[in-house]
């Protein structure tokens, strides 16, 4: 999890943080923070892409006209009486509430080693030069590292584990997204040329073996360069640091919790999740689009795009939280404030199972994060409010644009060609 979203405006402190307002509107307000996350974390059209004073202008004027149309909407309207818009709010804050407790509880109180900054420091420009090979369970793990203790070459144990094709090879920076157990392993302390490292575990019944063949460093020079490096450290390690704690935390809170499904729901269930989840991206937006602009239950986009009669599993037992029972139902709800987040970006269909199981227990644990962000009172920090009314008034917008446009017919028409639209039928 990210710092960033909620952390760039906090202070070290529980009190409010300071927020500086960039205009008022009716009775909402848009922050500097809020302006710098719409402007910068989203994808904007053409004729507002740049980072000039004439191109933010219109954005700051786009965020004061979704106000505007959001205080047209008003607060007693279809979708805000919908269901689905109050639980996707509601996952909002809950999110938003989860990381102000990691930037608040948790990355602010780090206190960095010094002696380590400066270990990982000499060694962050350092672009390695690797060879590797994976193996899927320990017992096979045990095995490589027996094999490599005894002398056999390298190259030889790949083989040995059904290695046909070219040794892979890779180049490995300190910068690169890696797994945290390979950043450790190649950045921690200086390695040798034809070094071994591992068996690492790098995943669920995953483990990497690596050569390193050689590296090349890029030495900071210049005082910017050198404390640009020395920020990227220590940023770097505070998070790492801070997410540790933070999953520690998470930990105790399911201390003594127990979660059993029930397998026949569960795979009813899976037969009508699958096809949604290894779906494109272009496909689960229109999904998302389904529920809100068309008026569409959960129940019956799912019905729709699976072709399963999720109905008649409804009421159904999914799984046991303790003494508490979950139906399909129940999830679903769950499910739409906080939908499910798997730990692995890119499945098979034979792996989807499992990964839905991990996946509903982190969100499980998620809402266990959430009700202790709640008791500590971080629902009212403002950052956090701000953080769901930035949301409501974005879809409240969206609402009452798609609402002109359908009394003109032309809402079809807009997402064909927006452009065209925007000139002829929305620019005032």
């Amino acid at each position: 999890m990210a710092a960033g979203l909620l952390f760039s405006c906090s202070r070290r402190t529980a009190r409010q943080p300071e927020e500086k307002i960039l205009a008022k509107i009716g009775d909402r307000t848009l922050s500097v923070n809020e302006f710098i996350r719409r402007a910068e974390y989203t994808i904007r059209p053409p004729y507002c892409r740049s980072d000039n004073y004439i191109h933010r202008k219109i954005v700051l004027n786009s965020l004061i006209a979704e106000k505007l149309l959001a205080l047209e909407a008003g607060a007693d309207n279809p979708l805000t009486q919908n269901e689905e818009f109050q639980d996707f709010l509601e996952g909002r804050k809950e999110q938003a509430m989860r990381q102000w407790l990691f930037a608040h509880d948790f990355y602010q109180k780090v206190k960095l080693d010094t002696h380590r900054v400066k270990q990982v420091y000499k060694l962050a420009g350092r672009t390695y030069r690797i060879a590797y090979f994976s193996v899927k369970t320990p017992i096979a793990a045990n095995v490589v590292r027996d094999k490599l203790k005894t002398g056999e070459p390298f190259k030889q144990v790949f083989r040995d584990f059904g290695g046909l094709k070219k040794l892979p090879r890779r180049q490995v920076k300190w910068t690169d997204p890696e797994n945290k157990a390979i950043e450790q392993a190649l950045f921690s302390a200086p390695l040798k040329k034809n070094q071994i490292v591992g068996p690492l575990k790098v995943g669920d019944n995953f483990f990497t073996t690596i050569e390193v063949l050689g590296w090349t460093d890029e030495a900071a020079v210049s005082n910017s360069q050198i404390q640009q490096r020395w920020k990227d450290v220590t940023d770097r390690l505070r998070e790492r640091e801070a997410l540790n704690s933070y999953r520690q935390f998470a930990a105790r809170l399911m201390h003594g919790k127990r979660v059993v499904f029930n397998q026949k729901t569960f795979q009813a269930l899976v037969k009508i999740y699958l096809p949604i989840y290894l779906k494109s991206n272009k496909e689960k937006k229109q999904t998302f689009n389904q529920l809100f602009w068309e008026k569409k239950s959960p129940e019956k986009v799912l019905r729709n795009r699976s072709g399963e009669q999720i109905a008649r599993i409804l009421n159904e037992p999914l799984l046991r939280l303790n003494n508490a029972t979950w139906t399909v139902a129940g999830f679903l709800k769950e499910a739409r404030r906080h939908p499910p987040v798997f730990r692995k970006r890119h499945m098979s269909g034979r792996e989807f199972p499992e990964q839905f199981k991990l996946a509903i227990v982190d969100l499980i644990q998620d809402k266990f994060v959430a009700q202790a962000a709640e008791k500590k009172g971080y629902d009212k920090v403002n950052l956090v409010k701000r953080n769901v009314a930035m949301w409501r008034d974005n879809l409240l917008a969206l609402y009452g644009r798609n609402k002109f446009l359908d009394s003109i017919g032309k809402k079809d028409a807009f997402y064909k060609d927006q452009s065209k639209i925007l000139q002829n039928d929305l620019n005032p």
